[in-house]
């Protein structure tokens, strides 16, 4: 059985280059062939010497550029790419467990899923005291997923069968980063339980997040809450087939909602961190602004549909 890792990356050459580093302690177990795929999505930094330098044991490295700007049009160039039958998801700012490889592939291999949802932590260095469960979710703990039955994947430990393709054949290239910044695991993951797939909890199986300190900052999570709302309101209108009513109404009223919150409490305006209220306010507004902005556009998908049409 061949599995494919796949990295899309973009200007982080030097987290690449200890996530690259970090591989080294991954077991590949007998009887799987595994290469590493790193798809460079337009990077002007070094990126391509560091995957070029490196060599794991057990792994054949392999570089690829994709220059079409975005997450997704990186992960369905490698998925075009990989020899693999399983592929494997993970980002370039991670620390995998010794025996990631086997244990995200078995539920697979032994047909108890065509999926698997693995688990992913905030590096302890990077933990502060003010993170609520909503906070470290934002920055891809997977804390917030069904330990049960999982029905969503986080992008940074995931993986599934090269056989679901036949049904659900990409990531939609408007969502994720580079697009309109969050949404495209979500979306893919809720089209395989469409399809019948079956997602397998693996989440004990945790990648270490090292994300860059920069995201704890007030600023950053604003930005996160805008692109959140905007990629909901685009699965709600193109996926759901989501109405509208009185949208101009309630994008003036959420706006309301956003500056009467701030006058009221500018002693929670910091530089660090950004208060639960403000969050979900922001991404309200942000979900009901661009679905008012969207909503007369032609559907993308049949409602719940498998396969863009648009």
């Amino acid at each position: 059985m061949n599995a494919s890792i796949l990295i899309v990356t973009r200007n982080r050459a030097a987290d690449l280059r200890m996530t690259l580093e970090a591989m080294r302690s991954v077991v590949v177990p007998d009887g799987l062939s595994a290469e590493l795929l790193v798809v460079d999505n337009g990077s002007t930094d070094e990126t391509r010497e560091v995957v070029e330098r490196c060599e794991i044991p057990g792994l054949s490295v392999r570089y690829l550029l994709e220059c079409k700007s975005g997450l997704s049009h990186g992960r369905n160039r490698g998925v075009a790419e990989a020899k693999g039958e399983i592929l494997l998801f993970t980002d370039d700012d991670v620390r995998p467990p010794e025996g990631w490889l086997d244990g995200m592939c078995d539920p697979i291999l032994q047909r108890r899923a065509e999926a698997v949802a693995g688990g992913v932590r905030i590096a302890p260095s990077l933990l502060r005291p003010w993170m609520s469960s909503m906070h470290r979710s934002w920055l891809a703990s997977s804390e917030w997923l069904d330990s049960e039955s999982p029905q969503n994947m986080v992008g940074a430990n995931m993986c599934f069968s090269r056989a679901v393709l036949a049904r659900v054949p990409s990531f939609d290239v408007e969502l994720g980063a580079g697009a309109l910044g969050s949404g495209e695991e979500s979306l893919f993951a809720a089209q395989l339980i469409i399809a019948g797939y079956r997602i397998a909890n693996r989440l004990d199986l945790c990648m270490e997040h090292h994300f860059q300190v920069e995201r704890l900052k007030r600023a950053s999570w604003l930005r996160a809450a805008k692109v959140l709302g905007m990629s909901h309101a685009y699965r709600g209108h193109h996926w759901d087939h989501w109405g509208l009513r009185f949208g101009r109404a309630r994008a003036l009223a959420a706006s309301c909602r956003v500056a009467t919150w701030r006058l009221r409490h500018q002693d929670r305006l910091l530089d660090d961190g950004c208060d639960e209220i403000e969050l979900n306010l922001v991404y309200q507004q942000a979900l009901i602004a661009y679905h008012v902005e969207i909503h007369q556009e032609p559907r993308k998908y049949e409602k719940h549909g498998l396969v863009k049409i648009g």
